[in-house]
């Protein structure tokens, strides 16, 4: 891959995202934009020495500021810039001003505003046309309560990442209480001290199955399109459980996500790069649920990567670049991933995990904890303790094989007793 010259610039230290960069990039050529504050939190200055293809961090803060535009200005000196990319979910917003700036392909920093603000993403899909639930904006406990009097919510914060937040509340719950816990949720280690802006909303809750969509993008036309089925926690906290890569669909449903989506690119005014989209599937087709303008999480990429056989954060690159890199077609294979979780206490035992690292077919099996860990309560992403991936002939031998393979991995757990 030849990339045009100049830097590569991204904005929010990724690192799993540039563990994989790191297989293509040349040495030294990336730029790392952080704040302050998160590069003492996270040694960032740290973990990029151990990255070959990083060559200098910038400390400049872009959560909700552009300092950063003058601070990556002074440090370039006047020379080129081959891509700007968002490392992480705060950096999308950055890290599309900067591509404007520099004149390099990116989101936009109009599509960019909406899909960091789950407000303004939902008045814009609203407006193009997309099937969205009833929403409005919350200041307090009190607008959330009376929101609810109409039916089951979701409330969440407008403007944070991974699921941080969301609760599903049936009638009869405790909003104040809710309200509590959505505000305090916070992940103080991808954040600057200090203080921001936070906005939360109430939305109508959705019932059907959830699907997300994985979408790359060049002028606002949908280059590759891949419906991902997912799994989720049931109860309060919606946490991602698993995916299977591709989701097994009739025809007509697949179009109809792909019709939702093209509409989505329309309605924000999305230029070029990555979308992840969560779709919930009634029986009227999608209905919008949110969408991240970033790479997705969850190792979704490398699900993509296994079943289709391409290498799509490669492709990113090149499409960021200002290329015409070569698109995976139709999956051969299915691929999917199990999270692991167990119920909050202190791990006494972890077995099974080298049996099914032996397994056929298996791609990863690892485990985060160990006796004498504490397991906190299941309500966001970040307490899930471990995962199995798997590739196999088809998705439904890959969604059977992850299955079985998680319940191989045996975590007992001394669960806390309630005071």
């Amino acid at each position: 891959m030849e990339l045009p010259a100049g830097r590569v610039v991204m904005v929010g230290f990724g690192k799993l995202l540039l563990n994989q960069m790191e297989q293509f990039l040349p040495e030294n050529s990336v730029v790392v934009v952080e704040d302050p504050d998160i590069i003492r939190k996270r040694a960032v200055h740290d973990a990029a020495a151990d990255l070959r293809c990083v060559g200098s961090v910038v400390a400049a803060p872009y959560h909700q500021d552009l300092a950063l535009v003058a601070a990556v200005e002074e440090h370039l000196a006047g020379g080129p810039v081959a891509l700007v990319i968002a490392g992480l979910e705060y950096g999308v917003h950055g890290a599309a001003v900067l591509a404007e700036r520099f004149g390099r392909p990116g989101a936009g920093a109009g599509a960019a505003a909406a899909l960091t603000d789950k407000l303004r993403l939902r008045a814009a899909a609203q407006a193009g046309g997309l099937r969205n639930p009833e929403w409005t904006e919350v200041y307090g406990p009190a607008d959330a309560e009376a929101f609810a009097a109409g039916g089951p919510v979701v409330l969440k914060p407008a403007n944070r990442h991974a699921s941080l937040g969301v609760q599903l509340l049936e009638p009869g719950d405790d909003i104040a209480a809710a309200w509590e816990l959505t505000v305090a949720a916070q992940d103080d280690l991808m954040l600057p001290d200090r203080e921001l802006a936070w906005r939360y909303m109430a939305e109508r809750r959705l019932y059907g199955h959830e699907y997300s969509v994985e979408a790359l993008v060049r002028g606002g036309e949908v280059l590759f399109l891949n419906v991902t089925d997912k799994l989720t926690a049931g109860g309060r906290y919606p946490v991602e459980l698993g995916h299977v890569v591709p989701a097994d669909l009739p025809d007509d449903v697949r179009r109809g996500f792909e019709e939702a989506m093209a509409r989505f690119v329309r309605a924000i005014g999305y230029d070029t790069g990555i979308l992840h989209a969560e779709w919930m599937l009634d029986e009227q087709g999608p209905v919008l649920i949110e969408c991240a303008g970033r790479v997705p999480g969850d190792s979704i990429t490398f699900l993509l990567d296994a079943a289709y056989g391409g290498n799509v954060i490669r492709t990113l690159v090149e499409l960021l670049a200002g290329g015409s890199p070569k698109l995976p077609g139709g999956a051969p294979m299915g691929a999917a991933i199990r999270f692991l979780t167990a119920p909050a206490g202190t791990v006494r035992e972890v077995t099974g995990v080298e049996e099914v690292q032996q397994r056929t077919g298996v791609l990863r099996a690892a485990v985060t904890v160990a006796p004498g860990d504490r397991v906190a309560e299941l309500r966001s992403s970040w307490d899930r303790i471990g995962e199995v991936m798997v590739l196999a002939a088809g998705p439904a031998q890959a969604r059977a094989a992850a299955e079985d393979a998680a319940a191989a991995v045996r975590i007992a757990v001394d669960a806390e007793v309630a005071p």
